[in-house]
């Protein structure tokens, strides 16, 4: 069943993240329908927002979150650095509905994998974690993809000149490719690579900041198989699209991507 055909049919679970008294605040007695520039709505849906940059794979999202420094200081709060308090039950009551807002996706995909990044935040291994309890017979590899430790030097292998836009964008703006390389070159930083600080155009052209953990245990994971790649947070897709890119090469039969939050530049309606 193809997914445009899924039915629209809201499930009322939790009303909004907030946040009160230092203290996030997950109210479970009615429901928003939108999510606002201090509330993230938690209105789960059958039919999840889907997002595809640039003719890629699919990425599904369960909730959408207005991007501002508060929803900033939410989503912060939910992986466990702060400013906010919450409390192990409010994650768990809070990944259990999304793990019940995934049921038809899941259904449709029906993938034989999934693969996670290895990140600071406990969230994205919690919700595999319920995913796969959900699931079972779905294999996981944990924390598939790491950072790529980088080093002076690295600026070339990191710009993506297949990117569909690079040659307009090169032929175009030879100075912006320059600036782009001293950007690069001025933003790894501990041999990681900040990509929240580099300009969001550039974002698309950057590559190779992530690696496989273990290629070889992936290629044999992946190949022909068909592939679901967990994260947390959408927001400029790099990594997502990075992590594509890569398992595109191990040939499998099909990738899309599944995020709990995606971040929209307005209130939804």
């Amino acid at each position: 069943m193809k997914l445009k055909e899924l039915a629209f049919d809201p499930i009322s679970v939790l009303e909004g993240i907030s946040a009160a008294q230092d203290h996030v605040r997950i109210s479970t007695t009615g429901w928003k329908e939108t999510s606002t520039r201090d509330t993230i709505s938690t209105s789960f849906k059958r039919i999840p927002y889907k997002s595809s940059i640039k003719g890629s794979e699919p990425i599904y999202s369960i909730l959408n979150y207005v991007s501002s420094p508060e929803s900033t200081k939410l989503l912060t709060s939910l992986k466990g650095k702060g400013p906010y308090i919450v409390n192990d039950k409010q994650i768990n009551d809070l990944l259990n509905g999304v793990v019940g807002a995934c049921k038809q996706i899941m259904h449709t995909l029906d993938p034989d994998v999934i693969l996670y990044p290895k990140s600071s935040s406990p969230l994205t291994k919690h919700f595999v974690d319920l995913l796969h309890k959900a699931y079972p017979k779905i294999t996981v590899s944990d924390e598939a993809f790491v950072k790529k430790i980088l080093k002076a030097g690295d600026e070339d292998a990191l710009l993506n000149t297949q990117h569909p836009d690079w040659k307009k964008f090169a032929d175009e703006n030879p100075d912006a490719v320059d600036d782009l390389k001293k950007t690069l070159k001025r933003h790894i930083k501990d041999g990681n690579l900040e990509l929240k600080k580099l300009y969001k155009p550039y974002v698309k052209f950057i590559k190779n900041f992530i690696e496989m953990k273990d290629a070889s245990n992936t290629l044999d994971q992946v190949i022909e198989k068909r592939i679901l790649v967990v994260d947390d947070v959408f927001s400029t897709g790099s990594t997502m699209l990075e992590m594509f890119r890569q398992l595109r090469e191990f040939e499998p039969e099909a990738i899309s991507g599944l995020t709990i939050f995606k971040r929209t530049s307005e209130t939804l309606h």
